[in-house]
C-alpha cells in the first residue's frame, strides 16, 4: 500500500483457466521454498518448471541480472531477485543458517556475496554458473566490508586498515595485502572500478585499484586535518568527503582533483549512504534535523540544506534528483526534492525494524530486510511494492492491482500524515503496482481505492509476508503471528561450501564440509558432474572420482539430502586431470600469529602454478575452510583460539592436477586475551572533543570513560570503532579518557589505556 494511490482500478479478471494454473504453480512455489532451500526458479514455462529441483538445470548464464537487485528476508532466511522493472521477484535463494539474522548484500550481474555479521562467514554465489561457489570467515569481531566491483573484489579491514584482493567466486585472495593506517571509514567502488576510502589519521580520501591480482593505492587526496572525524560517499567518479567536526565538504573528482565547499551547517555525526549513484548527494545531520545536499558535486557544486523531522530519521539517499529519508518506526520513506519540497511518503505495510536503500541498476530499492516487503522505484518516482515471499511469476502478466499511473505526474494534495504546516506535494504519489495479490481468501478481488480519492484500507488485504498480525504462515518460511501455533520447519539442507577440488592421473579428489540441516541429518551427497553422478553417505565429507579423461575440464556440484529434500549445489571452479604432477612442497611451518590466525609457510614447488593448505584439528576444534594461493606462504584465519592444529599443503599445476600433500608440525593457538590499546589521545576542534585509539585485536567494542574537571559533563560511552566524538557542555576545560577493549560477550580487558591529560581554554 502506498500513500494516497492514484493508479488505475483493479486488474480485470483473468481468462477462464488461468486462475487455476496460477493458483497450482503458487503453491508449487510454497512447496519449494519450504522444502529445497538455494538457488530456486520458479516459472511457468512448462520446460523450466524441473529447475525449481535442481540448479544444474538453470543453465550457464544468467540473462536477467540487468535492472535486478538481490533482497534480503530475515524470517524467511531468503533472498529475492526483485526486477526493477516490474517490481517482480524472479528468482530465490536460501541462506538457511543465516535465518532470523541480518546479511549484508554485495552484488553485480556476475556475483552476489552475502556476509552474516553474526557468524562472520562470507558466502558467494556465482550467478554465471548459478552455483554457491566460495566461502570465507571474516571472524564476528572487527569492522569488515565486501565490496564488488565490476570485476574484482576486495575484503576490507576498516579497523586494522588491511585491504586485500580476492577472486569473487571463491573468495580466496589474488595477491598481497594492501595496508592502509587505519581505520578506514567507507569503501565503495566507483563507475571506473576505483576503489574510494577515507584515511582519518591522514586526513585524506585514497583511490585504489585492483590491477592484475594486487591492490594498489592510485590517488591520495587530502580532504580534512589529520584525525579529523571523516564520513565518505563514493560518487559516480570520485568521492565526497565531510568533516564531522566541523562545516568542511570535499568533493574529489575521478582525477583525484579537490574542490573545497562550506556546509550550511556544522556536520557533526553527518551520516551518507556507502554509495551515491547520479548527479545529486545527500548528507543527512541528524543532531541538526537537517539533509544538506551536492548538487552536481563534479561542476557546479551547489551546496543546500533542508530541514527533516530528526526524530527517528535514517541516512538519507539521493536518487534521480530527490530525496528518500527512512523513518523505520513509521515503516514509511519521506521523500523530498532537493529543495526540501516534501513529496508523497511511500508506505511499506507491515514493515518492522530497519529499512534499507540502495539505489542501482537505474532504480531505488528499498528493503525491510526483517519482513518480506519492499518497494521499487523508478527514475520518474513511482514506486511499486514488492512482496518477497511470493513466489516468481512467469507468465508476463502482474500480479494484480498495480500497473503504475500513466501520464506525467501531477502535484497533489500534502499526505495526511505531513506535519501542519509542511508543503504540497508536487509529485504524483507511488502506485501499489508490485503488491502482489488482490484476492481475497473468500475469492474475488480485494476492495482497490478508486483513482484519485486517495483512500487507504486501515490494514493490508493481503499483506506481505512478515506483517505478524496477519500472515498465516503458508509462505516464506512459515512464519505466523503467534509463535505457538509456527509450523514445524522442514528445510532441506544448505549448500556445502566451499567444495575443494584437487586432480590427479584422470582422477578428482573432492572435499566439502557438513552441509548445514537443524531440522534433520544429512542422509547423502549427490555429486554430478557432465558425464556423470555419485552419491555418498551423509556422513562422508570427500570422495574420488575416478575414470576421468585426461586434459578434459570438469565442474562438479555436491547437493546435500536430507528427509525433507535436496538442497541447493556448491560447485568447484573447473578441474582438469592429468598424469603429470608437481612435486610435494619442502620444509611446510606453521606459526601463530594471534589468537585465531597462523601463518603457513613452505618451500616454491617447480612447476606448480597455485598451492591448496588445508587446516585439520586433533583437538576438534573448528577448522577453516581450505584456502588456496600462488605463494610459498599462506594466512589462515578463523582458527579457535586453545585448538590444535595441523597443515597440510598441497602443490597444484595448471588445471589442479595436485602432487602429493605434505604437513606442517601441529601447533596451539594461544587463548585469546585482550589487551590494552597501544595509545589513545584526544583533539579539540571548535566544540567537540574526538578521542582516538589504536585497535586491539579480538576486541568487539570500546569503552570510553572521562576524565578531569570537564567529565563532569560527559557520559562513559561505548564505541564500536576506534573514536568517538563529544560534545562538551559545561565549564570544565580539562580531559583525559581512559579506553578499554570489549569482548563480543561485553568482558573487559584487565587493564585501559589512559591518555594525557591535558587542558584547553577555549571551544570556538
Amino acid at each position: 500500500m502506498v500513500d494516497q494511490p492514484t493508479g488505475p482500478a483493479a486488474t480485470p479478471p483473468p481468462p477462464p483457466g488461468r486462475t487455476d494454473l496460477r493458483g497450482r504453480l503458487a503453491a508449487l512455489g510454497r512447496r519449494t521454498r519450504s522444502g529445497a532451500a538455494g538457488l530456486t526458479i520458479v516459472v511457468l514455462a512448462t520446460a523450466l518448471i524441473s529447475t525449481a529441483f535442481g540448479l544444474g538445470a538453470m543453465g550457464r548464464a544468467d540473462e536477467m541480472s540487468d535492472g535486478a537487485a538481490w533482497l534480503w528476508n530475515s524470517p524467511a532466511g531468503e533472498l529475492a531477485r526483485v526486477n526493477g522493472n516490474n517490481a517482480e521477484v524472479d528468482l530465490v535463494t536460501s541462506l538457511p543458517d543465516s535465518k532470523g539474522g541480518a546479511v549484508e548484500v554485495t552484488q553485480n550481474d556476475e556475483y552476489l556475496l552475502l556476509h552474516d555479521p553474526a557468524t562472520g562467514k562470507v558466502t558467494s554465489v556465482d550467478l554465471r554458473e548459478m552455483g554457491f561457489s566460495g566461502a570465507l570467515d571474516l571472524g564476528r569481531s572487527g569492522d569488515f566490508g565486501v565490496v564488488l566491483g565490476k570485476h574484482t573484489a576486495v575484503v576490507i579491514d576498516r579497523l586494522g586498515g588491511e585491504i586485500k584482493a580476492v577472486d569473487p567466486a571463491t573468495l580466496q585472495p589474488t595477491g598481497a595485502s594492501l595496508e592502509i593506517p587505519g581505520p578506514l571509514v567507507g569503501g565503495a567502488f566507483d563507475n571506473s572500478d576505483t576503489l574510494w576510502l577515507g584515511v582519518p589519521t591522514q586526513g585524506t580520501a585514497v583511490g585504489v585499484r585492483v590491477e592484475g591480482k594486487d591492490a594498489a593505492i592510485a590517488r591520495t587526496v587530502s580532504v580534512s586535518d589529520p584525525g579529523a572525524d571523516l564520513g565518505l560517499t563514493v560518487l559516480d567518479e570520485g568521492a565526497l568527503a565531510v568533516d564531522r567536526g566541523g562545516d568542511r565538504i570535499v568533493a574529489v573528482d575521478g582525477a583525484g582533483d579537490a574542490r573545497v565547499l562550506d556546509a550550511p551547517v556544522k556536520l557533526k555525526d553527518a551520516d551518507m549512504p556507502p554509495r551515491t549513484r547520479g548527479d545529486l548527494a545527500a548528507v543527512t545531520v541528524p543532531g541538526k534535523g537537517r539533509v544538506v545536499t551536492v548538487s552536481d558535486p563534479a561542476g557546479s557544486a551547489e551546496v543546500a540544506s533542508f530541514a527533516i523531522d530528526p526524530d527517528g530519521a535514517g541516512t538519507a539517499v539521493a536518487y534521480e534528483g530527490r530525496v528518500y529519508v527512512p523513518f523505520a518506526d513509521d515503516g514509511r520513506v519521506r521523500v523530498f526534492q532537493a529543495d526540501g519540497t516534501e513529496l508523497n511518503p511511500i508506505s511499506l505495510p507491515g514493515a518492522k525494524g530497519p529499512i534499507e536503500l540502495e539505489a542501482r541498476e537505474g532504480h531505488l530499492f528499498i528493503n525491510s530486510p526483517d519482513t518480506g516487503v519492499a518497494a521499487v522505484v523508478d527514475p520518474s518516482g513511482q514506486a511499486n511494492l514488492v512482496d518477497k515471499t511470493d513466489p516468481p511469476p512467469g507468465d508476463g502478466e502482474g500480479r494484480g492491482g498495480g500497473a503504475p499511473a500513466s501520464g506525467t505526474p501531477e502535484p497533489s494534495a500534502p499526505p495526511q500524515t505531513q506535519p501542519p504546516g509542511g508543503l504540497p506535494a508536487t509529485q504524483a504519489p507511488p502506485q501499489p503496482g508490485g503488491v502482489p495479490s488482490t484476492e481475497q481468501p473468500g475469492g474475488g478481488e480485494a476492495p482497490t481505492p478508486r483513482p484519485g480519492t486517495g483512500q487507504e484500507s486501515e490494514t493490508p488485504t493481503n499483506p506481505p509476508a512478515g506483517d505478524d498480525d496477519e500472515d498465516e504462515g503458508d509462505g516464506g518460511g512459515g512464519r505466523g503471528g503467534d509463535e505457538t501455533d509456527e509450523p514445524e520447519s522442514t528445510d532441506a539442507p544448505g549448500a556445502p561450501t566451499p567444495v575443494s577440488a584437487t586432480a590427479g592421473d584422470g582422477s578428482v579428489t573432492l572435499s566439502w564440509p557438513e552441509a548445514y540441516s537443524p531440522d534433520a541429518p544429512v542422509e547423502s551427497y549427490e555429486i554430478t558432474w557432465e558425464g556423470g553422478s555419485r552419491t555418498v553417505g551423509g556422513s562422508e565429507l570427500s570422495a574420488e572420482i575416478t575414470e576421468l579423461t585426461n586434459g578434459t575440464a570438469y565442474r562438479f556440484r555436491v547437493r546435500a539430502v536430507n528427509r525433507y529434500g535436496t538442497g541447493p549445489a556448491a560447485q568447484t571452479q573447473e578441474v582438469t586431470p592429468g598424469p603429470e604432477a608437481p612435486g610435494a612442497p619442502a620444509n611446510v611451518t606453521a606459526e601463530a600469529t594471534g589468537s585465531d590466525t597462523a601463518t603457513v609457510s613452505w618451500d616454491a614447488v617447480e612447476g606448480a602454478a597455485d598451492y591448496q593448505v588445508t587446516a585439520s584439528s586433533g583437538s576438534g576444534s573448528a577448522v577453516p575452510a581450505p584456502r588456496t594461493t600462488n605463494s610459498a606462504s599462506a594466512e589462515i584465519t578463523g582458527l579457535e583460539p586453545g585448538g590444535s592444529y595441523t597443515f597440510t599443503v598441497v602443490a597444484r599445476a595448471e588445471g589442479g592436477v595436485s602432487g602429493e600433500p605434505a604437513s606442517s608440525q601441529e601447533i596451539t593457538m594461544p587463548q585469546q586475551q585482550l589487551g590494552a590499546p597501544a595509545s589513545v589521545s584526544w583533539q579539540a576542534s571548535g566544540d567537540t572533543v574526538t578521542v582516538s585509539w589504536d585497535a586491539v585485536e579480538g576486541a568487539a567494542e570500546y569503552r570510553v570513560v572521562p576524565g578531569g574537571d570537564g567529565a563532569a559533563a560527559l557520559q562513559e560511552a561505548t564505541a564500536t570503532g576506534t573514536s568517538h566524538t563529544y560534545q562538551p557542555r559545561g565549564a570544565g576545560r580539562c580531559y583525559s579518557f581512559t579506553v578499554t577493549a570489549l569482548g563480543a560477550d561485553g568482558t573487559a580487558a584487565e587493564s585501559g589505556t589512559t591518555s594525557q591529560a591535558s587542558c584547553v581554554r577555549e571551544f570556538n
